[in-house]
């Protein structure tokens, strides 16, 4: 069976996104590119929220005819990579590789399938409606040294699940990239 992964970056007080759904608070680095990198080497498809679709529909195919770089290589993976976007008001869908889900019950069908990890990048609302499944098997979280005091929680509503901490690796920068995986 496939592993679903929520991939966040999230402020120290618990938010993955400002009260405008702002994502400019987020440190980044070439470290953390590369520690990302190696989970993403591990995906065998990307699961987005459509307001995450969107985000990434808009940017990564920009970038494909650019100069070769990290950045450009990560857009031809995106372009590649099968996308399941879960959407309820989308009805089809131009961008390469996309296979639309109606309910968030279809992940665990998808987990399934043969085949490497799903892995959802960001999408808060769609990560909780999962939540409510059961169906989240590991969290890569990347915490970042900033209170934002408001914005968009990513773990509202949670029930309760124990997690195990697998790993963690600070950052120069003072992010914490912290590897929950489900506990007993």
């Amino acid at each position: 069976m496939r592993k679903l992964i929520s991939l966040m970056h999230m402020s120290l007080d618990g938010f993955c996104g400002g009260p405008n759904g702002e994502l400019d608070w987020i440190a980044l680095n070439q470290d953390i590119f590369a520690d990302a990198d190696d989970l993403i080497a591990t995906a065998g498809a990307a699961v987005y929220s459509r307001v995450t679709h969107d985000m990434m529909r808009g940017y990564w195919p920009t970038l494909l005819d650019k100069p070769d770089s990290r950045e450009v290589r990560h857009a031809r993976w995106v372009e590649q990579i099968p996308k399941l976007t879960f959407s309820r008001t989308m009805q089809n869908c131009d961008w390469n590789n996309v296979h639309l889900r109606r309910d968030a019950r279809d992940i665990l069908a998808d987990k399934q399938q043969p085949g490497n990890n799903l892995l959802i990048f960001g999408s808060p609302g769609l990560v909780r409606a999962f939540l409510a499944l059961d169906a989240i098997d590991e969290f890569w979280i990347f915490q970042n040294p900033i209170l934002l005091g408001a914005g968009l929680a990513y773990f509202d509503g949670a029930r309760k699940t124990r997690l195990k901490l697998a790993s963690q690796r600070p950052f120069e920068n003072g992010v914490v990239r912290l590897h929950y995986v489900k506990g007993e």
